[in-house]
């Protein structure tokens, strides 16, 4: 059967102040009406039911994700003791899926991502089901929209002959992510794929290959396994945690297995990684502004900006400027420098102003 495993980490915090430690990109609405993690879980629940989706986050952040997804069983909330990247998270989401089902069919997914296609989501998720009985490991690609310099690629090898659905490819290699020059040259080439950081995978698969090429991390969770759904499960987790090194599923896996496929992706894709992001998908002006709320603009261009309807943002005479205001901070900075809010935040904490962090 399908399993989800939703990898729910991170603070989003290139999306301060909207996202906070307490409130996290995940939890809120980025992009919709809804938080990314309901639009998560709501893309996958025609084929996978409540009892089937696992979220794996930290312990601080497991009772609000209980809240945010009421349908789960509580038991499906899993809270890590402190934040060791994908491959951990991966690995114990598959030692958890396998004691529940040894025939089982993971899908992992990040919580935060946006699809613009659920029914082409889908259909490429029951593509990549079919190959990950095979016993290979499933990726899924995202042709690339130009040569973005974020994301790490996949470079496609021969095609897996299949039925109709989307093309499903063996993967050559996987690309960390390049510099601009490198970038364009792999667009142009037609053979390369963003990585979406979806995966998939027989649990019993994963495992062999953890076991394989991440000994130690598959060790510890061999010691996890009989505490799973006793009193003392808490404990041993944390216990084997604090001896693991943070590393992502790419570094400790993917990029060492010697049988992986690639679904290329058919639907619309955006990691929306900061608030650069609106410009894809809100509502813009006549001067190209982005804006979501109670804006007003005069002589302004190519901006984004943040407020709700209670407070009205007004902008005059800037260019390409972000805004986000909150009732307790406000964010404005030229949009080059968006990635940078992140050292923004951590200058913050440095500072002692954490009660806005």
């Amino acid at each position: 059967m399908l399993h989800a495993v939703l990898m729910i980490g991170g603070s989003g915090t290139r999306f301060w102040p909207l996202s906070r430690k307490k409130t996290p990109k995940y939890l809120i609405p980025i992009v919709g009406e809804k938080s990314m993690l309901e639009q998560t879980v709501e893309r996958i629940a025609p084929l996978v039911p409540p009892e089937r989706i696992l979220c794996i986050t930290s312990k601080e952040m497991a009772p609000a994700v209980r809240r945010a997804l009421p349908a789960l069983p509580a038991k499906n909330v899993v809270g890590e003791p402190m934040g060791r990247d994908s491959a951990t998270c991966v690995a114990l989401g598959a030692v958890i899926v396998y004691s529940r089902d040894p025939e089982a069919v993971m899908l992992c997914m990040p919580g935060d991502s946006l699809v613009g296609d659920a029914g082409k989501f889908r259909a490429a998720v029951l593509a990549g089901e079919d190959i990950a009985e095979m016993n290979k490991l499933v990726t899924f690609g995202i042709r690339p929209a130009g040569p973005e310099t974020r994301f790490g690629y996949i470079h496609r090898g021969r095609l897996i002959p299949g039925d109709e659905g989307p093309k499903v490819y063996q993967v050559n290699r996987f690309v960390e992510k390049p510099d601009l020059a490198t970038a364009e040259h792999m667009v142009r080439s037609g053979d390369y794929y963003w990585n979406s950081g979806n995966f998939m995978w027989r649990a019993d698969v994963i495992l062999k290959e953890l076991a394989r090429h991440a000994p130690d991390l598959h060790a510890a969770m061999e010691r996890i396994r009989p505490a799973l759904g006793t009193r003392q499960c808490a404990a041993v987790i944390r216990k084997e945690y604090e001896g693991l090194k943070r590393i992502s599923i790419d570094y400790a896996v993917m990029e060492k297995a010697e049988d992986v496929a690639v679904v290329e992706a058919e639907f619309d894709w955006d990691d929306v990684g900061s608030w650069t992001a609106l410009e894809r998908h809100c509502a813009k002006d006549a001067a190209g502004n982005a804006v979501a709320g109670q804006v007003f603009t005069l002589d302004a261009t190519g901006c984004v900006v943040q407020t709700d309807e209670r407070h009205l943002v007004a902008a005059l005479g800037l260019k390409d400027v972000v805004i986000v205001h909150t009732p307790d901070a406000t964010l404005v900075c030229p949009k080059d420098r968006a990635n940078d809010v992140k050292k923004l935040v951590e200058e913050l904490e440095r500072k002692g102003l954490t009660k806005y962090s």
